[in-house]
């Protein structure tokens, strides 16, 4: 839901409460350079003053009746004026550019803090190139506002409060007619303001759903060019392209507007200043000094109103940006509690159901056990629930109905980190991060060491094409593992998976993307590295399986049977036929494995 543009602003303040001294500081040196900055055209007009009442000027009045003393004095102060003006910029360009890259960091990496600890449901409803839009594109827009745009709200708001007060104490007959545009400024930009937030707020999303289809068009690159459909992609971006356009050109058209508004409004205010001061300049009711004032003073006190516009343009943006970025921090949490349970590998699903978003089950009253250091493998066509049984295990989601233990202890009951710390898992498609071969294969075990990395690699039948590659275990190998062939990338994920010694060990079609013989070497690893631990295989190839001490088939969300290989081929039901199939002999029951 839109949040009003004053409530972003006030949730930004209140998430920099923190660092409210910084912004306090850099918001007094701001008002103290617009105050110095104002010096010389008041010291001009003394000097104005003093060429012409010379002996009767403001600053003869004061003692200095030389004229010489009186030129070298306004020297002077124009010198300490221009220095004073000169050091406050510096301090409060320091200051805001201090907490925009103080802000940026913190508020970056807070959010990708939150994302990291969503649930995957709320996460799974998210665009990945909207969230990149957010993390990067967004923060940065509230970046360079604390930088510059900041500064130049605090500039009108200054010169207003300082030129003003100069002129109701010089001349208020004036002062009443020059400040009287301001308020029509600030109205009619105020009326723009509230006509212009949903066009931004637009933007944003555009932009965002721009991002979002590139980050998945670059991903399914290879897709794309196999199926030749590289024009399909370009029609799809130019779609979303021109959104974005039509939506930018909406704002602008309605933003240009106000600029020209502003500037003749502005003109009524210099022309009294110009004309009935000059009259009353001309009358001698008004001093020659105080009128080169006011005439200098009043472009000065206007003239930051012809910036109000892009001024409340970029604040709408950075407000956008800020409301999408606080929205992010709305997305559910992962909870459970803080206690680290060591785990021995006893697993049991007590009449566990499971639905997505309140959809068909995927999952009926499951019910089964396993013992620590038993190998247990989950078969079946696709759609059966295998996928969502490991997430499950893995606390991605928990149970619709039932419950689940590890050991003795339902898994609500126990801290998800501290579980999954002490679960190894191989996903069917394994996510390599852009580094070396060692630091991905120790990557969530840092203390890992060389030779505890490079025995996982042998258990996983990875360690002899790593030593084949140019800087064996130190070759970087690309983003997401792009040099590396679907097989290598599988076992340096078996590798990963093990490195650190897990109680239990998930392997989702592990040998999915391997030719036969690896696939034979990595069995008779996992037959190793697999002695006194629990082991849970998912697997379309039934031969990864069959050693296995318990085997679960599932079927539309429910085990169908469960037993040993053996057991399972006497049964003749929907094992015996998926065996079968894959043997390349006769099925006797099709209708089982066939919808």
């Amino acid at each position: 839901m839109k949040k009003p543009l004053a409530s972003s602003f006030l949730q930004l303040l209140l998430y920099m409460r923190p660092f409210r001294r910084i912004y306090l500081s850099a918001t007094l040196y701001s008002f103290l350079n617009k105050l110095f900055d104002l010096m010389p055209e008041i010291l001009l007009g003394i000097a104005v003053n003093t060429v012409v009442a010379r002996e009767q000027s403001w600053l003869a009045n004061l003692g200095f009746c030389d004229l010489k003393i009186q030129l070298i004095l306004l020297g002077l102060m124009t010198m300490v004026a221009y220095g004073l003006e000169s050091l406050s910029e510096y301090l409060f360009s320091i200051r805001w550019w201090n907490l925009a890259q103080i802000v940026q960091h913190n508020f970056r990496m807070q959010a990708f803090e939150h994302v990291q600890k969503s649930t995957i449901t709320s996460f799974s409803k998210q665009k990945t190139g909207n969230l990149l839009s957010i993390l990067n594109d967004d923060i940065n827009q509230l970046e360079r506002f604390l930088e510059e745009g900041i500064d130049k709200i605090i500039e009108v708001i200054g010169t207003s409060i300082f030129v003003g007060s100069i002129f109701f104490f010089l001349a208020p007959q004036i002062a009443i007619f020059v400040v009287i545009p301001i308020p029509i400024i600030i109205y009619s930009t105020f009326r723009f303001q509230k006509k212009l937030s949903p066009y931004y707020l637009n933007i944003r999303e555009k932009a965002g759903l721009v991002g979002a289809f590139l980050a998945n068009s670059l991903l399914g690159l290879l897709a794309t060019k196999s199926l030749v459909a590289e024009q399909l992609e370009k029609k799809k971006l130019e779609k979303a392209s021109m959104a974005y356009k039509d939506a930018s050109f909406n704002a602008i058209r309605w933003g240009a507007l106000l600029v020209p508004i502003i500037r003749f409004v502005i003109l009524s205010g210099i022309l009294v200043t110009l004309i009935y001061g000059g009259k009353l300049t001309i009358e001698q009711k008004l001093d020659v000094g105080v009128y080169s004032i006011l005439i200098f003073l009043t472009q000065r006190l206007l003239w930051p109103f012809t910036e109000i516009a892009d001024i409340m343009i970029n604040f709408q943006r950075v407000m956008a940006s800020t409301q999408r970025l606080l929205n992010l921090f709305e997305l559910p949490t992962e909870n459970s509690p803080d206690n680290i349970v060591p785990i021995k590998g006893r697993i049991t699903f007590d009449d566990v159901s499971f639905s997505y978003h309140n959809h068909t089950p995927s999952l009926h009253n499951l019910t089964f056990a396993t013992e620590p250091g038993q190998h247990i493998a989950f078969v079946g066509a696709t759609g059966a629930g295998k996928s969502t049984l490991l997430h499950l295990l893995l606390g991605f989601y928990l149970p619709t109905s039932g419950k689940i233990f590890f050991d003795n202890k339902e898994i609500r009951e126990l801290s998800l980190p501290g579980l999954r710390k002490q679960l190894g898992f191989v996903s069917q498609e394994p996510f390599l991060f852009e580094g070396t071969i060692a630091e991905n294969i120790s990557y969530g075990y840092v203390e890992a060491t060389p030779e505890q990395i490079i025995e996982a690699a042998k258990n996983a039948a990875a360690h002899e094409f790593i030593m084949r590659l140019p800087e064996g275990y130190d070759t970087i190998i690309g983003e997401r593992g792009q040099n590396l062939s679907g097989g290598q990338k599988q076992r340096l994920a078996i590798a990963r998976a093990i490195v650190r010694n897990p109680t239990i060990l998930i392997l989702d079609e592990a040998t999915s993307s391997v030719d036969n013989a690896t696939e034979l070497a990595i069995q008779r690893s996992l037959s190793k590295i697999g002695q006194g631990r629990t082991m849970i295989l998912i697997a379309h190839r039934l031969s990864m399986v069959k050693h296995a001490d318990k085997i679960f088939v599932l079927k539309k969300g429910s085990i169908a049977e469960q037993g040993t290989h053996e057991e399972l081929l006497q049964h003749d039901n929907v094992y015996a036929n998926l065996w079968k199939l894959q043997m390349g002999e006769t099925l006797t029951h099709p209708e089982l494995i066939i919808d």
